[in-house]
């Protein structure tokens, strides 16, 4: 899982031209652990503790060892044993967190007190139905390709977040890749947040309680020469925090609304943080992959 270390960035652009930044009239940096885990349905917890660091006047952050951290979590107020890999430099357990069960975090260190957080997975999604259809639609070049649907039903009472990914399997690289499609419905909104990964970031506003389709028609061939898997369709349940923490980090990234980059001219984006006294982020996704062949 990759692990994304904090640091304080300070950016001033104006037209072509630069300045310099007076930094001996700003405050002095108060550093703070960060934490970095995102959780899920699939792999055990994998916890990576660092401190974060002023960009002009500090050296890059670094990443804390189990000598220099404690790190204790619990699954519904019971101890989770932790490991510590010295290579990965995280903290790690044989556990795979579970739908309705409650997580606490705790990380002590010198000079830097206690933080902490909680968070859960969500439940499964139901009545999900996932679909190749050979040939069932036409590519954005007008050629009939594959078409690939996904349907389930929205939770009606709970306000729900997801992010949903479209594959395509290269045999020749050995692994799944993202592809570009036309988009529709909801997927074209304007708080529909296109990530990096080419997923797409978006609530059930517009859905509550009902049942979703999504399709999406690959360009044509891209696996005409495939003998196993084709595509992977695999749709998350986002609680509200991991929702919050990736739309205002795509947002500080630029890819809001399937940005290419940052609007130099918008107002600064502060990526949400849910570790107290910290930074970082502690939340969990409920992934469901299917692969189609």
């Amino acid at each position: 899982m990759k692990k994304i270390v904090f640091i304080l960035f300070i950016t001033s652009i104006l037209g072509a031209c630069t300045e310099e930044i007076p930094t001996s009239t700003i405050d002095k940096y108060s550093e703070k652990l960060v934490v970095n885990e995102y959780f899920n349905n699939i792999e055990p917890f994998t916890i990576q503790v660092s401190v974060s660091k002023d960009a002009y006047k500090d050296a890059d952050p670094y990443i804390l060892t189990a000598a220099e951290a404690k790190v204790s979590l619990t699954e519904n107020g019971v101890a989770i044993p932790l490991l510590f890999n010295s290579f990965d430099r995280v903290f790690y357990s044989n556990l795979k967190p579970q739908p309705g069960k409650n997580y606490n975090l705790s990380v002590t260190a010198n000079n830097f007190g206690s933080i902490t957080s909680n968070g859960a997975l969500p439940n499964n999604i139901a009545s999900k139905i996932v679909k190749l259809i050979e040939n069932g639609g036409l590519d954005m070049q007008g050629n009939k390709s594959d078409l690939l649907k996904l349907t389930f039903k929205d939770d009606a009472n709970t306000k729900d977040y997801y992010k949903l990914n479209f594959f395509y399997y290269s045999e020749l690289i050995g692994k799944f890749n993202a592809f570009d499609f036309e988009l529709k419905d909801i997927l074209t909104a304007v708080n529909t947040i296109k990530t990096r990964d080419g997923g797409f970031l978006f609530s059930d506003e517009s859905f509550n309680g009902k049942d979703k389709t999504f399709t999406a028609v690959p360009p044509f061939g891209i696996v005409a020469a495939n003998t196993g898997a084709k595509y992977l369709i695999q749709i998350q349940r986002l609680n509200d925090d991991f929702w919050k923490y990736n739309t205002s980090l795509e947002q500080y990234r630029g890819g809001f609304s399937g940005g290419s980059g940052s609007n130099i001219f918008g107002g600064a984006v502060i990526v949400y943080s849910n570790i107290h006294n910290g930074l970082g982020i502690f939340a969990g996704s409920n992934i469901e992959s299917d692969t189609l062949k």
